[in-house]
């Protein structure tokens, strides 16, 4: 068996990344790779402008508390005063707001005392105060965001406020998904003695809509070696990833990895981890294929250690493990050493330090171990039983907040 590791270390050597790029409006780029890098198409702010609302005055360097500027006018934003301040006038201004040509200083609001058509300082005044100048954010040819570099929320209002509207990134990485198992049915059909209702293929497509992916989902597969192949063939070379859950561990019904070592490349199969030890890794034509283990949990798993980090990677975004933390369990953890595993945990904060406990019983099939889950908690492979009180690593969860 190979340790997570290891295996992570083999998928990545044989991780490809897509070249292809497409244009896309700038307010869809989250979460996508740039093709190119973005320079500041002008000045950012274009013009100097007032941090605060107040007067801007036109006098000395220093200004005296008592001094008495007359108001002139009046810039708002959007809406500038056009003429240029001459000494001792003032303008009323708000935040944002051109500053007039001819602006010494800034005043706050608060710091003036208002008479007939004057106002009067009643602190003293320095040159530039509460002015933000030309270029402050960004000067004109500055690089904004940088070849490859991956598109956030924050990044996106940045490139807005220079009024960009398209921008060339990577294209969606396109993933078919299939389930496997005769005992497999969708929500909404009627069960038959012996059937359950599917819920991997759900589960994966699901977690896959916060990627940068083209779904395709291909239902599911019967326990058919024959429909198998023909279906995987069918396939492999319209899309960049295939997904399977089931049918990959030793069974006589499990056929999904004989069949990729018939029609592409086992890379390689069985992990020393729990859940999720019959993984297969593979590529079939130019598609990278990851069989899933069929449990439910096994398949989360396995998505979030693996198929997650290499759909990223496909996308230009570099390789990285989920959020992690260390926190103080709370519960003895029964582990017998050999195979790492990734227990559902529940973290929470108390006066700044992280606690965890177990969700409870954690079989493999039992999606609701995932309910209120938050983390999984990494029970190292050569540990045996872990005990209360003692500090542990977890991983965050996607979706979940940040801790502080």
């Amino acid at each position: 068996m190979l340790s997570v590791e290891t295996a992570i270390k083999k998928l990545r050597s044989i991780v490809p990344q897509v070249k292809e790029y497409e244009t896309v409006p700038l307010r869809e780029g989250v979460g996508r790779t740039l093709k190119r890098s973005i320079t500041a198409p002008q000045h950012s702010p274009p013009f100097d402008n007032s941090a605060m609302d107040g007067y801007a005055l036109c006098g000395p360097n220093r200004i005296e508390p008592g001094t008495r500027f007359e108001v002139v006018g009046e810039s708002r934003a959007g809406h500038p005063y056009g003429e240029q301040l001459d000494e001792g006038h003032a303008c009323r201004i708000f935040t944002g707001a051109v500053v007039p040509t001819g602006t010494t200083t800034v005043v706050c609001q608060e710091d003036v005392l208002n008479g007939e058509g004057n106002v009067m300082v009643n602190r003293e005044c320095v040159g530039m105060e509460n002015i933000r100048k030309k270029g402050m954010d960004a000067t004109k040819g500055m690089t904004i965001a940088s070849n490859r570099d991956v598109l956030s929320p924050y990044s996106i209002g940045w490139c807005s406020a220079f009024g960009l509207t398209d921008i060339e990134v990577v294209r969606r990485i396109k993933v078919a998904v299939f389930s496997t198992g005769d005992e497999l049915r969708d929500p909404g059909q009627q069960l038959q003695p012996g059937q359950i209702y599917e819920s991997n293929r759900t589960a994966l497509i699901a977690l896959l809509q916060s990627k940068p992916v083209e779904l395709v989902d291909l239902g599911q597969l019967s326990d058919n070696p024959d429909e198998i192949k023909q279906s995987l063939l069918s396939i492999a070379g319209e899309v960049d990833l295939i997904i399977t859950s089931g049918g990959v561990s030793v069974g006589e019904s499990d056929f999904v990895r004989p069949v990729l070592e018939e029609i592409g490349k086992l890379e390689f199969f069985s992990l020393a981890l729990k859940p999720g030890k019959p993984l297969a890794v593979g590529t079939i034509e130019n598609a990278l294929f990851f069989g899933l283990p069929g449990n439910p949990v096994s398949t989360i798993v396995t998505y979030l250690l693996f198929v997650a980090p290499t759909v990223d990677s496909m996308s230009g975004i570099p390789w990285h493990r989920p959020t992690h933390f260390t926190a103080k369990l709370t519960t003895k953890i029964s582990h017998k050493s050999g195979r790492r595993e990734y227990q559902r945990g529940v973290f929470v904060e108390d006066n700044r330090e992280l606690s965890v406990a177990t969700t409870g019983d954690q079989s493999s099939n039992r999606l609701g171990s995932f309910k209120d889950c938050n983390c999984l908690i990494v029970v190292p492979a050569h540990r045996d039983d872990l005990e209360d009180g003692e500090m542990v690593d977890i991983l965050l969860l996607p979706n979940q907040r940040s801790v502080y």
